[in-house]
């Protein structure tokens, strides 16, 4: 049975390491994507974007994949999965809404082909293919106008316990290695 165990084991560890490469991958692909094809410039793109959550008792920080900032408004975040992007929209329109003292306005979800691209302050899915992800010029456009606008308050725990949850299931049980 132990050595069953210990076979089990190592391939999960294996399909988790896999999983990891292929995010990091995409990051890249994407970020290269967004430069080279939509016109963003290396500054105005975040990888691995750090932000604290304060819950009403606790508090931890979270992580998104892409963060495209237009100083010093973020502007659009983009979450990379493997597969099942409906699956990570409720957790991306709740950290949008949550990780700043306004609503980040724009958030994705892709795969590298497919895309969700929500508008997150009116709730609704503007685009459905990565090619539909907005150039630079398009952005700044829409960001002409833009206020920055709180999430309710009454309901913002809520998106922050969202975020907080999603957050403890993506944790992975292997460490990328330092090279």
């Amino acid at each position: 049975m132990k050595e069953r165990e210990k076979i089990i084991k190592e391939k999960l560890m294996a399909e988790e390491q896999e999983e990891m490469l292929y995010i990091a991958n995409l990051k890249q692909v994407v970020r290269d994507m967004l430069i080279k094809e939509k016109g963003y410039k290396p500054r105005e793109i975040e990888i691995d974007s750090r932000f604290p959550l304060l819950l009403s008792n606790c508090h931890t920080t979270v992580t998104m994949d892409i963060v495209v900032n237009f100083s010093p408004i973020s502007f659009m975040i983009i979450k990379c999965s493997s597969s099942a992007l409906e699956s990570y929209e409720r957790y991306i329109i709740a950290f949008a809404r949550s990780v700043k003292d306004y609503q980040i306005p724009y958030a994705v979800i892709t795969d590298g082909k497919e895309a969700r691209i929500i508008d997150v302050i009116h709730n609704t899915i503007l685009g459905q293919s990565i090619e539909e992800i907005f150039s630079r010029e398009e952005a700044l456009r829409r960001m002409k106008d833009f206020k920055k606008i709180p999430f309710l308050p009454h309901r913002i725990e809520k998106e922050k316990r969202i975020v907080y949850a999603f957050e403890g299931i993506k944790c992975p049980t292997v460490k990328p290695e330092k090279g």
